[in-house]
């Protein structure tokens, strides 16, 4: 199916952009990573479209196809607002069918956030090399002065200390990036302040998740700590969980040549859930 564009309003009036690709099946709600966008996510999602899914990638608020304030929240609370304003969106345009909340690196932990904290519409969760846990991150010296200016000018920006290579490995998606003009390069020193508090506050209750969990990771990771990573997995309470790494993939496992492998396990992981509803359905 074509890829088309649309927009929802949040509770604040906001308008806010996301890719759709319509399919027969139930749907995945994509959340892209900090320096991203959907635009990134295009590929991945035709090729999951031909299994018959509908997905929609959304534009976090400053960021790819939005307007305003771009790389700049003082409350990451209002990120939560607006992926709930977008779940309940999809859900009244789709009666009846499942979704899925799909999460990749910094996506993946708002994702996370957003099922611990609130009364998740979603139905599953699935996390690609998701940063719940990372290694990279600002330098001692930068770290001091974004504190430090968080109280007299927050809208003052960092860059964002992720190279490109810490992506992919993929020549042709390393090119895409790189001239990729809605690219988020830098983030203002109130967004770094509230990445912190969000990582912070997510800690208590991190393991409160109850829907059906799928944890993809790349052996070559240098943004995400996969070990902690495994390590809060196993800490999950869910009685559904899943966790697969791919041992030659890179971060952004969707820009491999061959993402058939990540294709087929997500088409298999969510065909085992349908079976499961349906059975749920017919006991009931």
């Amino acid at each position: 199916m074509k890829e088309s564009f649309g927009q929802y309003r949040t509770r604040d009036g906001k308008l806010l952009s996301f890719r759709k690709w319509s399919g027969d099946r139930d749907i995945i709600v994509y959340l892209h990573g900090i320096e991203s966008n959907s635009g990134w996510f295009s590929p991945f999602a035709s090729r999951l479209n031909e299994n018959g899914f509908t997905l929609y990638g959304i534009d976090r608020r400053g960021s790819g196809l939005n307007e305003g304030e771009r790389g700049d929240i003082r409350d990451y609370n209002v990120f939560l607002d607006d992926i709930e304003d977008n779940l309940n969106f999809i859900k009244a345009q789709n009666i009846g069918k499942k979704i899925y909340l799909m999460g990749i690196c910094w996506g993946g932990l708002l994702a996370v956030n957003y099922i611990a904290k609130r009364r998740a519409v979603a139905d599953g969760l699935i996390l690609l090399s998701p940063a719940v846990y990372r290694k990279v991150n600002l330098n001692f010296y930068t770290k001091a002065i974004a504190k430090m200016c968080y109280f007299v000018y927050p809208k003052i920006s960092f860059k964002i200390p992720i190279k490109d290579r810490m992506f992919t490995s993929n020549k042709r998606y390393l090119d895409f990036i790189r001239k990729d003009t809605m690219r988020l390069r830098v983030l203002t020193a109130a967004f770094f302040s509230e990445i912190l508090r969000m990582e912070k506050e997510l800690s208590p209750i991190n393991h409160k998740i109850n829907v059906p969990v799928l944890v993809l990771l790349a052996g070559h990771d240098e943004i995400v700590d996969n070990d902690r990573v495994k390590e809060w997995f196993g800490r999950l309470k869910t009685n559904d969980k899943t966790i697969k790494s791919f041992s030659d993939f890179y971060h952004i496992m969707p820009f491999e040549e061959n993402a058939d492998p990540l294709i087929d396990f997500i088409t298999d992981w969510i065909n085992t859930r349908e079976l499961s509803f349906e059975s749920q359905s017919v006991k009931n």
